[in-house]
């Protein structure tokens, strides 16, 4: 009840930044446009329009650092995940498409443990607070975002 709790309390100050729409349908979360297996990187124009995004809706729980930090991480059951260290859990390449899903609410995994991350295709799709021209657009610069913050791979130590 008290993951919850900080849970809609997260949801009603990130949605408190934009208003809500007259539209009275339920929305379904759209799929990506894109597959970008073959990029080099992201997008960096997409990635600094993804940082306001970020802010506003995800590192209250994934943190500013986006390390799982966030203010209402510790009311979690389970611990947000270490954005900067997907793509090396990915093998090296960051799994956009499944970012993507995960955002917009498409994919769910045990990452996320319970249903605690709301599904901010929805969200978006309601709400002028993102300041992006649609929700699959808002998604897209996140994703951008969480991206180009990835950790560095580590150099391996010389030999002696």
């Amino acid at each position: 009840m008290r993951t919850r709790i900080h849970v809609f309390a997260a949801m009603i100050v990130a949605a408190g930044v934009g208003t809500a729409s007259s539209q009275t349908a339920p929305v379904s979360p759209t799929p990506a446009a894109e597959t970008l297996k073959q990029a080099v990187g992201p997008d960096l124009s997409e990635a600094s329009l993804g940082e306001t995004i970020y802010v506003r809706y995800c590192a209250a729980c994934h943190g500013r650092s986006l390390k799982g930090d966030g203010p209402v991480a510790s009311g979690l059951v389970n611990r947000p995940i270490d954005l900067t260290a997907l793509a090396s859990r990915s093998g090296g390449t960051f799994p956009y498409d499944k970012v993507v899903a995960m955002i917009d609410g498409r994919r769910t995994t045990r990452m996320h443990g319970t249903p605690d991350m709301p599904v901010w295709g929805e969200v978006f799709a309601l709400t002028s607070g993102t300041d992006a021209p649609s929700a699959e657009s808002a998604v897209k610069r996140i994703a951008h975002y969480v991206w180009a913050n990835q950790a560095k791979p580590k150099e391996p130590a010389p030999k002696k």
